[in-house]
């Protein structure tokens, strides 16, 4: 601190010396140097600058301080919102591997839901396909049962019609009688 006031004194001094030697320079150029009006200026210019110097001194340098301690301030929340950040990211970067990691793994797993499903619907495909063949096997089955009993009972009708019509065109009145005893005779057997 010292140190600054001997600085501020040298240069006072010097600007209060400055007239005498630009007295010299005025003098051999020929100039009327320095009046003594000019000589008041320069010193009240002086003692203004000293007094200013001296009163805001203080104010002065309380601001620079207090701008300094700001300035360090946000400097070091920078810094440790800097940390934070960083933290943060390292975190989020995590979260976000993490997320990736799961979507993968689901991705996966629905993939092989997906194929079990597939697997399974086939499965239940096939044994649908095998049942309703069984299934129509049998219709068919009784179908061609049903036929074939209609086929025999035409048959038989047939056969029945046609040895009607060949025993009435063959027969006589006497083989007449004779099926006619034949078939009560089977017919009391039969009770």
């Amino acid at each position: 601190m010292n140190g600054r006031f001997q600085k501020i004194g040298l240069a006072v001094l010097g600007i209060l010396l400055l007239p005498f030697s630009a007295n010299t320079l005025w003098a051999s150029g020929g100039g009327g140097g320095i009046t003594g009006e000019v000589l008041w200026q320069l010193i009240s210019f002086v003692l203004i600058l000293i007094l200013l110097i001296q009163l805001l001194k203080k104010p002065v340098r309380a601001f620079l301080t207090k701008r300094q301690e700001g300035i360090k301030s946000t400097l070091e929340q920078a810094s440790k919102k800097e940390e934070e950040s960083g933290i943060h990211f390292e975190e989020w970067e995590k979260k976000l591997n993490l997320l990736a990691q799961e979507v993968t793994e689901l991705q996966q797993k629905i993939a092989r839901e997906g194929e079990a499903e597939r697997k399974r619907i086939i499965e239940r495909a096939k044994d649908e396909g095998d049942r309703i063949i069984k299934q129509a096997q049998l219709v068919a089955e009784q179908e061609v049962k049903k036929g074939r009993a209609v086929l025999k009972k035409e048959m038989v009708d047939l056969s029945v019609e046609l040895a009607e019509n060949l025993l009435k065109e063959a027969a006589q009145p006497r083989d007449q009688e004779r099926l006619v005893k034949d078939y009560i005779e089977k017919v009391r057997e039969l009770r």
